[in-house]
């Protein structure tokens, strides 16, 4: 049996640090926010959440581009679905503030 151990398995099976998570955090808020479109989904959406419908009048794209965009914002833990609504979760709250505060 110990010939089947394998450093790399004990790798693959870390979680990241802290630190790491929170890096990685920054980094899919910064490019959430750096995309106009991710931005504009965003705002859309706001504090009180809206329906895909509501979503797709404000934001002028095609069904494509949204559907990617909204995947990567979900992906991101910005966006969550609840109750048929696309909600903005705590960090989708914070880039919130961020977008309206740099509009100012």
């Amino acid at each position: 049996m110990e010939e089947d151990y394998d450093e790399l398995d004990d790798l693959i099976m870390q979680k990241p640090s802290e630190g790491d998570r929170v890096r990685m955090e920054h980094e899919m808020l910064d490019k959430a926010a750096s995309h106009p479109i991710r931005r504009q989904i965003v705002i859309s959406i706001g504090v009180f959440g809206k329906a895909e419908a509501g979503i797709k009048a404000e934001v002028e794209t095609d069904d494509n581009t949204l559907k990617y965009h909204m995947d990567f914002l979900k992906n991101a833990n910005i966006v969550v679905i609840k109750e048929d609504l696309f909600r903005l979760t705590d960090s989708g709250v914070d880039m919130l503030a961020s977008i309206k505060s740099h509009k100012e």
